[in-house]
């Protein structure tokens, strides 16, 4: 309850690396934390293996909803190890609405979860991987194509018509002359106006998803002070300090985002572990 009162994006309206077209970029990522290995967290949370062994610790799955350029948080949910992104994503949905544009990874991608996601108002910008069949079913005037994402069942809805961009991305390499070409990207988006969100611009949007990859990076390295492991022995304990972790991390965000504005300067330009650091000095000037 405490986080989802804090939740939300802290970025000023018109703010350096927030939007995108008029609408504010939300970025979805996944990762995994390690917890203590006890009997009641490997119960409940379950741990990787592989063909030969177990793995050294259970992990909790967690999912986050962050801001571009601001990191802050507007949504998070985190489950056992086996839970799907796509599972998890499902407990953001009230973390996202009108004037917002959900960027995400190949992970994300089903007819399912972004007809979901679009019926809270927001839209989609999301990778499909090579393997998912997208049928071009009309080609527009800038190279782009509609397709159609189809329900694995007919109870799931009808189809939903998305805008298919790709591309490619070229890269120097390092000491030669030439070129070196990266894989194709396609990109699917319900944002079917070719005027009103050229393709160049949500090209060049999508890389900021990789926010959210800093954002984690924050959480369990910056948050959790270098530590690889949680502390908590028992499974009410760990959701108590992820929670914890999630709210302080928001309170840290929205400092930045007030920082920010009240000096007119993009929210990257803070460092996030010096704000933190800050903060803790604060904090630690008062008796207990």
């Amino acid at each position: 309850m405490l986080f989802e009162h804090v939740a939300g994006p802290v970025g000023a309206d018109g703010a350096a690396g927030v939007f995108c077209c008029g609408l504010r970029v939300i970025s979805a990522g996944g990762s995994v934390t390690d917890l203590p290995d006890t009997p009641e967290n490997a119960a409940f949370f379950g741990r990787p293996s592989n063909a030969t062994r177990d793995g050294a610790f259970p992990q909790a799955r967690w999912v986050a909803a962050a801001e571009s350029g601001t990191g802050a948080l507007t949504g998070a949910a985190f489950g056992p190890y086996t839970s799907g992104e796509q599972t998890l994503a499902l407990d953001e949905l009230p973390s996202f609405g009108p004037g917002m544009l959900v960027l995400a990874d190949r992970n994300f991608l089903s007819h399912t979860l972004a007809r979901d996601v679009l019926a809270t108002g927001a839209h989609i910008l999301w990778r499909a991987s090579a393997s998912f069949a997208l049928r071009p079913v009309k080609t527009l005037a800038d190279g782009t194509y509609l397709a159609e994402l189809r329900p694995a069942r007919k109870s799931d809805g009808p189809p939903v018509t998305v805008r298919v961009i790709e591309y490619t991305v070229h890269t120097a390499e390092a000491g030669k002359d030439g070129e070196e070409s990266s894989e194709v990207f396609c990109l699917v988006t319900d944002l079917l106006d070719t005027e009103e969100y050229p393709a160049l611009d949500l090209a060049c949007a999508y890389p900021v998803r990789w926010g959210c990859e800093i954002v984690i990076g924050h959480h369990k390295t910056d948050m959790g002070e270098g530590q690889p492991v949680l502390r908590s022995k028992d499974p009410e304990g760990v959701a108590q300090e992820m929670w914890a972790l999630f709210a302080v991390y928001q309170a840290i965000c929205q400092l930045i985002g007030a920082a920010a504005d009240a000096a007119g300067i993009p929210p990257e330009r803070i460092s996030f572990p010096h704000a933190l650091a800050a903060a803790t000095d604060t904090i630690a000037a008062f008796p207990p």
